[in-house]
């Protein structure tokens, strides 16, 4: 549903009264618009080690569970024979 011109210049103009118009420093608009144009360049941070550890670390626990599950396993058929 579209407002009549007449409510939307009604309700410009108490928003108008309610916020008053900022005015930003020369300066800061100058130094907003060099760092749009002209950004510095990003470096991007190297994932290092940590990864390949925990993957080490898993991976040594998951051979641990298995070897205890295996062995449980073998105990209980050799105990039921």
């Amino acid at each position: 549903m579209m407002q009549s011109p007449v409510a939307l210049d009604g309700l410009e103009s108490d928003l108008a009264m309610l916020f008053k118009p900022v005015e930003p420093s020369p300066v800061f608009v100058e130094s907003l618009a060099v760092r749009l144009k002209k950004p510095k360049p990003v470096q991007l941070e190297k994932a290092g080690k940590v990864p390949l550890l925990l993957m080490m670390i898993g991976g040594g626990l998951l051979i641990g569970v298995l070897f205890y599950l295996i062995f449980r396993l073998m105990r209980l058929l050799f105990q039921k024979a």
